[in-house]
C-alpha cells in the first residue's frame, strides 16, 4: 500500500492521464518520418519523488518514444558542469526566442548567436562544442545520459537515420551557425551528435529521472550525491522556465507554474523544485509543438497538488504570517 502522500499523487495522475485520454486534438511530427508513425493514442505520464519512489498512469509499462528536445536538457546541464557558463554562454543566448523551435528567422534577425540553448540551434551550436569525432561525442553524451537519467539510454538509430534524412532546415541552421562564426568544427560532426542526442529512448520512468534530479538541488535520490552544483541546477530550471517551450513558454508557465521542456515525440519534462521531477508523453502536438495531451496532464496536476511555484509560494507566505501571528 502506497503512503498517504504517494496515493494522492498516483490518485490525481490517473485522473490526469484518463481526462487527457478524451482530447483526441493535434497531429504527431510527420516531418520526420519515423515520429509520423508512432501510435496516436499512447499515453503515459511519471512522477519521479525525491525519497525515490516512482509513480505511473498510463501505458507507461510498455510505452518507448525518443527524448527528442528534451535532451537538451541534459546537453545544457552536463556541458556547464564540464565547461561552466562562460564557455557555453559564449556561443548561445540566454533569452526567450519568440518564435518556433526550428526558426532561421531569429539568427538572422538577432545573431549571430541562437538565443538560447534549448532551441535547435542552441543545441546544435552546443553539439559544436563537444570535443573528438562523431563516436567520441555520442560515448560523451551516453556517459551523461547514464549519470542524469539514472540508468544506460539507448539510442534509436531507426530514429537517428530519419532524423538526418529529413533535416534540411537544422542543416540550414547549422550551416548559418558556421558561416556566422558560432559554431566550431565540422557542420556534419556536430549535427550527427545533435540527432543522436534526439533519439535517445526509454520510457517516462527513465526520462523522469533527470528532472526529478534537478528538483533534488543536482543531488542523486538515493545515496546523495552530487550529480550537478547547485548553480547548474539554477541556471538550467530557470531557462526551462522561461525558454523550454519555445513559443507558448510563457502562456504554460501561469497555467502549471513547473519549469519544463518540451519534445517532438509528444514528451514533456517538468520539475517541481523539492517535490518531484515529472515526465509525460503521447503524440499529439499542436501547433507549438507540444504534447495536446502533456498540457492537459500537466495541468491538472499543478492543479490538483497544489504544484504551481507561485501558489506554493502565496501558500508558505500565508503560513509565515500565520505563524507570526500568534
Amino acid at each position: 500500500m502506497l503512503p498517504r502522500y504517494h496515493s494522492h499523487i498516483q490518485t490525481a495522475l490517473d485522473d490526469a492521464v484518463a481526462k487527457a485520454r478524451r482530447n483526441d486534438q493535434g497531429a504527431p511530427a510527420d516531418y520526420i518520418p519515423e515520429l509520423a508513425r508512432v501510435p496516436l493514442e499512447r499515453t503515459s505520464a511519471a512522477v519521479r519523488c525525491l525519497d525515490g519512489t516512482t509513480l505511473l498512469a498510463g501505458d507507461a509499462a510498455d510505452h518507448r518514444f525518443t527524448f527528442q528536445s528534451t535532451a537538451k536538457v541534459l546537453l545544457l546541464a552536463a556541458l556547464l558542469e564540464e565547461r561552466g557558463p562562460v564557455e557555453v554562454f559564449g556561443v548561445v543566448g540566454a533569452e526567450p526566442s519568440g518564435q518556433d523551435f526550428a526558426s532561421l528567422a531569429r539568427l538572422e534577425t538577432h545573431g549571430p548567436m541562437p538565443a538560447n540553448p534549448l532551441v535547435n540551434a542552441g543545441a546544435i551550436a552546443l553539439c559544436g562544442q563537444l570535443d573528438g569525432n562523431v563516436e567520441q561525442r555520442i560515448a560523451w553524451l551516453e556517459r551523461w545520459a547514464e549519470r542524469l537519467y539514472g540508468s544506460p539510454i539507448e539510442i534509436d538509430e531507426v530514429v537517428r537515420t530519419s532524423e538526418s534524412l529529413s533535416a534540411n532546415r537544422n542543416r540550414a541552421i547549422a550551416h548559418l551557425l558556421k558561416h556566422n562564426g558560432v559554431l566550431r568544427g565540422d557542420v556534419e560532426v556536430a549535427l550527427e551528435a545533435y540527432f543522436a542526442l534526439c533519439s535517445l529512448r526509454g520510457s517516462v520512468e527513465q526520462v523522469a529521472h533527470l528532472p526529478a534530479v534537478l528538483a533534488h538541488g543536482g543531488l542523486a535520490l538515493t545515496g546523495g550525491k552530487r550529480l550537478l552544483s547547485p548553480s547548474t541546477v539554477a541556471i538550467t530550471v530557470s531557462l526551462m522556465a522561461t525558454c523550454g517551450m519555445y513559443n507558448e513558454s510563457g502562456n504554460y508557465l501561469v497555467a502549471t507554474g513547473m519549469p519544463a521542456k518540451s519534445g517532438v515525440s509528444g514528451v514533456i519534462i517538468a520539475v517541481t523544485p523539492g517535490v518531484a521531477g515529472i515526465a509525460v508523453c503521447s503524440p499529439r502536438l499542436n501547433d507549438k509543438g507540444g504534447s495536446v495531451r502533456g498540457h492537459v496532464i500537466l495541468r491538472h496536476l499543478s492543479r490538483q497538488l497544489g504544484w504551481h511555484f507561485a501558489l506554493a509560494s502565496a501558500e508558505l507566505g500565508l503560513e509565515v504570517e500565520r505563524a507570526s501571528t500568534h
